[in-house]
């Protein structure tokens, strides 16, 4: 085999807890993540040149060694000690700088499919290792279902159940940058032996409310107040319940139906000209 496709999920986070910040710098998390539909495409082919190429006809995403699918191959490159190159084409759908963890699931496709195209010489633990030099997301991308993810977002602590909902994701078509929304909280240092209970998210949607919850949101408020404007939105057009997601602005809304999903995403990029998708948490379906 020289070529693989593979489809590079999104994610929503449907809580994420800052526990405080470490003395190495970064923050101390904790958060629920699911993969959803929302999904950009990625074709890697082997040559045998030593090189790394990414293409894409998408508009800002960055080619060279600063996209997070670059630095991955190359990782696996040095991993595996390889002689040849890789060639990776991207189609993106997941818009940059969203929240919704576009770039790392990418990086994570790539590990994935070079470790297929050389053999799987690499178990999924090894995969997950060299994400997390990657960024923080990725592991959960290679791990490919809803997880429990804790330390800086990198360390499974355990795979959550299934969950069936459709979502309405509302951009508002301007980026966010994760280490400003960060840079705009006030975290003291991580306390030690702090609250360890792990609880999980309702299967029912109704009961979603109490659950859901963003630590990064008040501070991305503040740096973008169409945020809250968005989150009013969705739920005067029906959504059971509302939150930003990761770092923002992307904002969703979970319904119970597809039909009140795809009505509501229509009807806010009609009246106020956001970037809407439909996705659902059962990709794989």
């Amino acid at each position: 085999m020289e070529r693989i496709s593979l489809r590079a999920p999104a994610k929503v986070n449907l809580r994420l807890d800052i526990l405080g910040k470490r003395p190495d710098g970064y923050h101390e998390i904790r958060t629920w993540i699911y993969p959803i539909s929302l999904a950009d495409e990625l074709y890697i082919e082997k040559i045998k040149t030593a090189r790394i190429t990414i293409s894409s006809a998408s508009p800002g995403l960055p080619l060279g060694e600063e996209n997070l699918a670059h630095r991955a191959a190359a990782l696996f490159i040095k991993a595996r000690d390889l002689s040849g190159g890789i060639k990776i084409e991207i189609i993106k759908h997941i818009p940059l700088a969203a929240g919704l963890g576009g770039g790392s699931s990418d990086a994570a496709a790539v590990l994935k499919a070079m470790n297929i195209l050389w053999g799987k010489k690499i178990p999924s633990e090894g995969l997950m290792e060299l994400g997390a030099r990657i960024g923080a997301d990725c592991p959960f991308f290679v791990v490919g279902q809803g997880a429990l993810m804790g330390g800086k977002g990198e360390r499974v602590l355990t795979v959550l159940p299934p969950l069936k909902a459709w979502l309405a994701l509302i951009n508002p078509g301007l980026p966010l940058a994760t280490k400003d929304v960060y840079q705009q909280g006030k975290w003291g240092l991580t306390k030690q032996g702090g609250d360890t209970r792990i609880s999980m998210p309702p299967q029912e949607l109704e009961k979603m409310g109490k659950f859901l919850h963003n630590d990064l949101e008040g501070p991305a408020l503040e740096l973008m107040p169409i945020i809250g404007t968005i989150k009013e939105r969705l739920r005067a057009a029906g959504a059971s319940s509302v939150l930003m997601t990761g770092s923002g602005p992307t904002v969703f809304g979970l319904f119970s139906k597809e039909a009140e999903a795809r009505q509501a995403a229509k009807d806010l990029k009609m009246e106020q000209g956001w970037v809407s998708f439909v996705a659902n948490t059962f990709p794989d379906e």
